[in-house]
């Protein structure tokens, strides 16, 4: 019987939460110069109805946000092996983005919908995204969303629609407790449980300034639809020089090919998801240097190129390796959030006006992958900090596993070819 592989991505976005869409004051902090102040029909939501959108303008604006975050990842991280997930960066986002208001928001949406979509709309894409997931046949694929609070800092002050808004989109059920080791151990067991084991602790401790935390997992358990039967050693050439690898071979199907780069793509079960890689041409380029320059338009044009004309002699080698970014409010920044992480500018009253003005304070985003012939196992947690007093998760211990001639690879949704994760491989 075919071994089952797991791909496991956990967000956790959190530290003084969120404000929204769903209720943003009338009368934010006079500090924050809005520029408007969108707001949502809860009439429609209760009723079980929500904005429509354009789901081709939904995804172009998804994958222009997946390739430019990738792209400045990729562009300040040397020659290591990178693989972030935009998907669960953008659910996390999605929930602050419900939470924000004004150019606040305005700045989240943006980035994340490109600017083509109203909040309203992104949220319904990102809702729409998440059950397509959770019905996924053959393979087992889970979105999970929660949200604690703190009853010493927000008590029952947390705004009754947002609650109602983010549990109907996305299912996210709210907690409130003292902000202590229970709920340090609260967290991480509901992570360990929802990403199958593949992240146990994501949260070392909770500052007294934390307000609450928000959790997003996706969790993914499949199998290659055919599995790898020849596996070669050979070498790999990477940017730091040559190792010893065990290289997976078959005769493949589809066949990839622009003025950039060549590839191929393998199914997983039931044929909703693919593995996609992605080889440079210029056998000198580090990947991490060639996917800071692949736009979407790139993106878009590679996998428009696919064919099924040729059989493709194709090799990839197992890897694994983890990958941490520290620094993660950089990449927020880069996209253009930039006032939500400003503790004058910020407007995230949306969630519970407190008297605070809350902004984000500190991100991280963290991943492991592993690639071998029974398939794919791949995880991440991303943590979004958003504090009053400056309070930010402490800095936590780097770990990365150096994985032949370095190359991107992508998990792609194949009905929309939206990448679930993106990453690269310079070295094994």
């Amino acid at each position: 019987m075919m071994k089952r592989t797991k791909i496991i991505t956990s967000v956790l976005a959190g530290s003084v939460l969120l404000g929204g869409l769903a209720g943003c004051s009338g009368s934010a902090p006079a500090k924050n110069k809005a520029k408007y102040e969108p707001e949502v029909n809860y009439a429609a939501v209760k009723e079980g109805t929500y904005e429509s959108f354009d789901q081709k303008k939904a995804q172009e604006g998804y994958n222009e946000y997946a390739m430019t975050l990738f792209s400045k990842v990729a562009s300040d991280s040397g020659d290591r092996n990178v693989m972030i997930s935009p998907a669960s960066i953008m659910f996390a986002l999605d929930l602050l983005d419900a939470g924000a208001c004004k150019n606040t928001l305005a700045e989240i949406n943006k980035a994340i919908g490109g600017g083509d979509l109203t909040p309203e709309q992104q949220q319904a894409f990102a809702s729409d995204w998440m059950k397509s997931i959770n019905s996924s046949e053959q393979v087992k694929f889970n979105v999970a969303n929660a949200i604690w609070s703190n009853k010493k800092i927000i008590g029952d002050d947390m705004n009754k629609d947002y609650i109602e808004y983010v549990d109907k989109l996305f299912d996210a059920k709210v907690k409130s407790m003292d902000f202590g080791a229970n709920a340090v151990n609260d967290i991480n067991g509901w992570v360990n449980e929802k990403t199958l084991g593949m992240i146990k602790d994501i949260v070392d401790e909770l500052d007294s300034t934390t307000a609450a935390v928000l959790v997003n997992a996706i969790a993914f358990e499949g199998a290659w639809q055919d599995q790898y039967e020849i596996t070669k050693d050979g070498t790999f050439k990477g940017t730091a020089g040559d190792s010893d690898a065990k290289f997976l071979s078959e005769t493949s199907s589809l066949y990839y090919e622009t003025d950039k780069a060549i590839g191929f793509s393998k199914y997983y079960e039931g044929g909703q998801y693919m593995f996609v890689a992605i080889l440079p041409k210029d056998e000198t380029s580090d990947a991490n240097k060639f996917m800071s320059e692949f736009t979407a338009e790139d993106y878009a044009k590679f996998m428009g190129s696919v064919t099924g004309s040729y059989d493709v002699d194709s090799m990839i080698p197992k890897f694994s390796y983890d990958y941490e970014d520290l620094e993660f409010i950089k990449r927020l920044k880069a996209l253009g959030i930039e006032d939500a992480c400003d503790s004058v500018k910020a407007d995230l009253t949306g969630i519970a006006n407190i008297g605070e003005n809350l902004y984000v304070a500190k991100a991280i985003h963290k991943t492991h992958i592993e690639v071998d012939e029974n398939g794919t196992k791949a995880a991440a947690a991303t943590a979004i900090a958003i504090d009053a007093e400056g309070a930010f998760f402490g800095e936590k211990e780097t770990r990365s596993v150096i994985c032949d001639r370095p190359f991107a690879y992508m998990i792609v949704d194949t009905e929309s070819n939206m990448p679930v994760f993106v990453g690269t491989v310079n070295n094994i």
